[in-house]
């Protein structure tokens, strides 16, 4: 099988990809676009034709010139997450060219029916999957006093959130830091030339300054997620809003355990042991608990989302979308 990835952000299917790369019976390339609609339009046309199979990562501009380019042998899939909603693309989609999109959690399915008017029939709901063996590494003995943010930009992150339940952990318990590992709103002028995510950072970075707390909180650059949350026992999942939020379910697979403010979806995805509807529970919490079980925590991410489920289902429904073009 000829099987082309296009999109402009493969950060969330790379593992899926290598996989796939090691399979011998999948042939793989690669269009990677520069951004939304920026793209090497001859590299396209070599890929349109090249693929048996066109698998778009992220529903935006890739879409929209696939679905124009396709031929009639060809499967086009849709990989979508949350961010496509607030941009035009979905409603440029021609569902007569597109066989499947992808929801990676069923309350984000949900969500692209209702807002995006994608049909149902149209989507199918795989979630996200992780590389379990990849974070089984051993944590490092002070870990359970370390808390982490893995990414924290935009602002719909929130940050002050995270400082918020430290501060607050910190008046029981002084022993704890806060770890906040990504690239800093400044990487993404996007954000950075926001006047309102200016302002946000501007306010959050000096409250941390003037924290009492500060010298306990460390910014780490981006980079390997499982090497850092060696040194991690609680991940923090407390954003405005999120389709999956990968950086939890990652933490769990290394035996950190997730703090996760309640959001619409959460629980569709999260233990609800883990899911609090205020700063003060999840600072609670986290101050009066004992160590969690580690199996327990990994247990849960292999059965319902481990990185060769999610591999298996994609192939599973290319397999079936072929048969349905033969036929």
């Amino acid at each position: 099988m000829k099987l082309a990835i296009i999109g402009h952000d493969l950060k969330f299917i790379n593992d899926a990809i290598k996989r796939f790369e090691a399979r011998e019976d999948i042939e793989i390339k690669i269009d990677l676009w520069e951004g939304h609609t920026i793209h090497q339009v001859t590299k396209s046309i070599e890929i349109v034709n090249w693929a048996d199979v066109l698998f778009c990562e992220w529903g935006l501009g890739n879409v929209v010139w696939y679905q124009e380019h396709k031929k009639e042998h060809q499967v086009l899939i849709v990989r979508m997450h949350r961010f496509e909603m607030n941009t035009p693309f979905p409603e440029r989609f021609d569902f007569t060219k597109i066989d499947k999109v992808i929801a990676i959690s069923s309350y984000i399915f949900e969500e692209f029916h209702r807002v995006a008017k994608i049909p149902r029939d149209k989507m199918v709901v795989i979630p996200n999957g992780v590389d379990v063996e990849r974070f089984h590494l051993p944590k490092e003995y002070d870990a359970n006093f370390r808390i982490g943010l893995l990414g924290y930009v935009p602002k719909l992150k929130r940050l002050d959130r995270a400082l918020a339940i430290f501060e607050k952990i910190c008046e029981k318990d002084s022993r704890y830091s806060l770890s906040i590992k990504g690239k800093h709103p400044k990487e993404f002028s996007w954000v950075w030339n926001n006047q309102q995510e200016h302002d946000y950072y501007t306010n959050v970075f000096r409250k941390i300054d003037k924290s009492p707390y500060s010298n306990q909180i460390q910014f780490e650059e981006w980079g390997d997620s499982a090497e850092w949350l060696q040194s991690i026992g609680y991940v923090l999942s407390v954003s405005d809003y999120e389709s999956f939020h990968l950086a939890p379910m990652e933490g769990m697979a290394s035996r950190a355990v997730p703090i996760v403010l309640n959001r619409e979806g959460a629980r569709t995805i999260f233990p609800d042991e883990y899911i609090f509807e205020t700063i003060d529970q999840a600072a609670e919490f986290i101050a009066n608990s004992k160590k969690e079980s580690g199996k327990k925590l990994v247990e849960f991410v292999k059965k319902h989302y481990c990185m060769d489920k999610m591999c298996s289902e994609i192939l599973s429904l290319i397999d079936e979308l072929q048969s349905n073009l033969v036929h």
